[in-house]
């Protein structure tokens, strides 16, 4: 099972400015809490649901769609018992649904599930080496650039381990996919002290290669001349600007 997320195509949404997409992440998850409608909510859904499969980025939606469907439905139900308002809809003993409850936890919903869909689909279009040199062009301080890139790459090598140490578990008859639940948590025990004992082991090997090739926060790498606006990213801009600007007079004017 690939723990990567990014995808090597040759699509419009990948041949991008690195400058762009990032540009295009933060707009979105703005659009995401200024959305106050559902319909507004389904409209962002729904684009963003076709950059996915016009970025051919599908099979990162699969892979992670029943974890977003999960995290959705407990984002509604939780919203849904906790929001209070002054009329009750609806009472069971010590359980109450107020008025209003159904529609701002579908809204809520919406919000956080747009805001997890955005940050896949920068993953899925976007190479750690972009996204590092996105940021340093976009004067982000160079020790932030290189801590935001090193964690996505050592999250990926502890879940490459992780994945790993399963199928060498599987194979000594430890199969942790199998059972119930308590039956699995149980099972995962065996393998945190392997996974921690690799961790510590990979940073020790990361100091060493750092101080070997002189590692210094002064140091800046130089982009100059690696990426460029091109006439496909200034309209890319302009349409992420009208929209920021859209969704700020309707969250004024409402």
């Amino acid at each position: 099972m690939s723990v990567f997320f990014f995808i090597n195509q040759d699509s419009l949404a990948h041949r991008l400015d690195p400058r762009v997409k990032i540009t295009g992440l933060i707009l979105f998850c703005i659009l995401a809490v200024a959305g106050e409608s559902l319909s507004q909510l389904g409209l962002m859904l729904a684009v963003l649901l076709s950059l996915f499969l016009l970025s051919g980025s599908g099979r990162n939606l699969k892979k992670m769609a029943g974890f977003f469907m999960l995290i959705a439905a407990m984002t509604f139900v939780m919203w849904l018992l906790f929001y209070r308002s002054e009329e009750t809809l609806w009472a069971w003993g010590n359980l109450v649904i107020y008025s209003g409850a159904a529609s701002h936890a579908a809204s809520m919903s919406l919000r956080f599930l747009n805001m997890l869909l955005s940050g896949l689909l920068f993953l899925s279009i976007t190479s750690i080496e972009d996204f590092y040199g996105g940021m340093i062009i976009m004067k982000a301080p160079y020790p932030f650039a290189f801590a935001v890139s090193l964690s996505f790459r050592l999250v990926m090598v502890f879940m490459s381990n992780a994945f790993t140490i399963v199928e060498a578990q599987k194979v000594r008859g430890n199969d942790i996919t199998k059972g119930g639940v308590i039956k699995r948590i149980k099972a995962y025990a065996p393998l945190i002290a392997p996974l921690i004992l690799t961790g510590i082991k990979k940073a020790e090997t990361l100091i060493l290669a750092l101080e070997s090739k002189g590692f210094s926060p002064q140091n800046k790498m130089d982009f100059t001349g690696k990426y460029h606006l091109r006439t496909l990213d200034k309209w890319c801009l302009c349409i992420m600007l009208l929209a920021g600007i859209a969704a700020v007079l309707v969250k004024i004017l409402r």
